[in-house]
Order: structure tokens, then sequence, then C-alpha cells
């Protein structure tokens, strides 16, 4: 590597950065446990970790398995608790079915009543009145409020099917929150400001809500935020995303490398995954792209179509055995005839 004067490494000219990256992610990948989490008991925020997390990003798979966000307020509440707190309130989805302790229907009467759970409504300081008027955006039920904690909801279908469909529906309603973020924490920082952790990823609603900063929303989904921060800013987050799980698993490798594969698969303007679906069955080699997978498809259809390949990169001549034309592989030597005939005069006499 040649240093500059502002000390910042630049690659030297014919260095193999490519196969330079994949040897120095690929190596310590073989070493990581491939495990993930679960949610089963576990208050705080879970996420994807190691080997697991590492392939969500390389192939580019439109959702993770644990989609996560941090959400910051605007400064001026920042180290506001009840303020925060609100803000929280209306991420955090609550369903019907975390407000009531239980419930009664009959089907035969499409009678549904709706036994609600003081405790959680004071928690999430919602009314019978507001459950009601959610429920009621339905209209295909009729809401009232019985009593304090009792609301009977009718509906207004014949079938037993599609009253029975009906109330599973009502049950698992949205009543405040919004859709997809099944848990937030709110944790504070040390410097006193507080933000919102939150298992499952809305960007479009959360934007919206009174009192965040739009512009300081992290996502680990790579094409949420494609879609809403453009492409600069998922590609930061695949590089982020790959640095740190790597760094969790307690290995160092450079961030050079790491970069590269983000902009290998974000410089089109999309997000294209590492494998046969994106940047390696894109190539122009057929010997490239019958290395990675699916070999013989590829030679059969390069049979079949006439392809010719020229051996320009550095998988096609490294398979099959020839100089890459990096390295000292860029160097061509050139003799004159007349220092040629000269040479074999003097090894002739000698």
């Amino acid at each position: 590597m040649a240093k500059s004067s502002d000390d910042s490494f630049k690659v030297a000219t014919g260095e193999a950065v490519g196969v330079i990256a994949a040897q120095s992610i690929g190596e310590p990948g073989t070493q990581m446990v491939l495990r993930s989490f679960h949610t089963a008991g576990i208050s705080s925020v879970v996420t994807t970790t190691g080997l697991p997390r590492i392939l969500e990003i390389v192939d580019a798979r439109k959702r993770p398995k644990f989609p996560v966000m941090e959400v910051k307020p605007i400064k001026s509440i920042e180290k506001n608790y009840e303020k925060v707190r609100g803000i929280w309130r209306k991420i955090e989805e609550v369903k019907m079915s975390s407000l009531i302790r239980d419930f009664k229907e009959d089907l035969k009467t499409g009678t549904l009543l709706l036994n609600l759970d003081k405790e959680k409504m004071s928690l999430y300081e919602v009314t019978a009145g507001t459950v009601a008027s959610k429920l009621s955006k339905n209209e295909s039920l009729t809401v009232s409020v019985e009593e304090s904690d009792v609301i009977k909801v009718k509906f207004k279908g014949k079938t037993t099917a599609q009253t029975r469909t009906t109330f599973v529906n009502t049950i698992n309603a949205n009543i405040l929150g919004v859709k997809g973020i099944i848990k937030a924490n709110i944790n504070q920082n040390e410097d006193g400001t507080f933000v919102i952790k939150t298992s499952g990823s809305n960007l479009e609603e959360v934007m919206e809500i009174d009192g965040v900063d739009k512009w300081n929303i992290y996502s680990n989904d790579m094409f949420e935020v494609l879609k809403f921060y453009g492409i600069e800013a998922a590609r930061n987050l695949i590089a982020n995303e790959l640095q740190e799980v790597i760094k969790e698993e307690g290995f160092s490798i450079s961030f050079r490398h790491i970069s590269l594969v983000a902009d290998a698969m974000t410089y089109t303007g999309t997000i294209r995954s590492i494998g046969r679906h994106g940047v390696a069955g894109d190539k122009e080699s057929v010997f490239a792209r019958a290395a990675y997978e699916e070999t013989i498809k590829h030679f059969t259809n390069a049979s079949v179509f006439g392809e010719e390949d020229k051996l320009k990169g550095v998988s096609e001549n490294i398979l099959i055995g020839k100089q890459i034309g990096l390295g000292t592989g860029m160097i061509k030597l050139a003799i004159k005839k007349e220092d040629l005939a000269r040479i074999k005069k003097k090894e002739a006499k000698e």
C-alpha cells in the first residue's frame, strides 16, 4: 500500500482488491458460529447477529428476519422523558388482543364481548371509547361500549365462517401505534438523551410522527432505507452493518474491504446480491459465472448461444491457471530484434 501525504492509505496500481477483499472477509467468516436469536421471554430488542446476518446482507434479502429501528426525537425534546414517552406510545403497535383479559363470542347471534384489561388500558393510556372508535372503522361491525371495561361487537354477516373470521380479525386488529412495530423500548444515552429502539421497521409511518427526527432514524432494513433515503444511505448501511457484525464476533477487518463489497452491491443504483442473481450472475465471463453456481447451466447456455470468453477478469484466469492481469501480471516485456540477435549470438559463442 502506498501512503499519501494526508496519512490515508491508497491502493497501489495493479493490486487485486477484489480477491483480497473476498479473502479478508471469507476467512474469518468461516469461523463464525451459525446462530440466531428468538424473542421468547426477552424484553429487549432482538436482532440477528453473526453469520446469519452476514448472509442476509450479502444475499440482499428483501426483509431481515429481525428488522429493528433506532428512532431519535428532535433536539428540543430529546432529554424530556415524558415527551419521548408520548412518541413511544404512538410507535409501539398495540393490538386488541393485548388490551383484553378475555372475550366471549356467540356465532349464532354474531356477537363478540371484549372484556378489557384495566391495567393494560392504563399503561397505554387508552380508553374504551378510543378502542370502540377504532373498531368502528370496519363498516361491517356495530360497536358499542356496554360498561367501562366491556365492548360489544355485532357482526352484520350471515354465515358462521364469515362471523368467525371477522371475530379473529377483530381480536388481532391494530388499535394504537405503527403497524409492524411489535416492541419498542426507551433507552437513555450517557449524555442524558433518550432514544427509542424498536423490534420491527416501518420508516414510512414513523417519519410522519410529530417529534421524530425523520433525518436521524436508523433501520437495519436496507431496502426500506433505499426507498426513503436513497442508494448512498443504503450503501453506508450495508458497510456499517457488515463491520458491526464482524466486530461483534471478535474479528478485525479493514473497512476498505467491507466498503468495496458495499460498493459492488450498490454501484448500479439499486441493491444487488453477491450471488448468482446479482453481482456474480451479471459477470461478462462465462467461466466467472460458472465458477460460482449452476456450472452446467452456464456452460450449456454459452455453447447454445455461441458466447465467447475473452478472459479479461481475475476469476476466469485463476480458474484456467492463466496469469491474471494484475500485480506482476500487468507488466509486459518487449525486446528489440537487434538486441535479441546480439543475445543469441553471444549465447552461441558461449
